[in-house]
């Protein structure tokens, strides 16, 4: 009974760890997609885009 109950628990906390990875993958999707957005009004008006440091 109680491995089952702690393999209950693992299944949850492992659920809410995918939760949690799968919208921040998202969120930097997003940002990169922006990121590539102004480098491109960034060039297609002849500012050098910055290096990455």
């Amino acid at each position: 009974m109680a491995l089952e109950l702690e393999r209950a628990c693992y299944d949850k906390m492992e659920r809410e760890s995918m939760e949690y990875f799968y919208a921040a993958e998202e969120e930097i999707q997003r940002q990169r997609e922006r990121i590539r957005q102004l480098e491109n009004v960034l060039t297609e008006n002849g500012i050098p885009v910055p290096e990455e440091s």
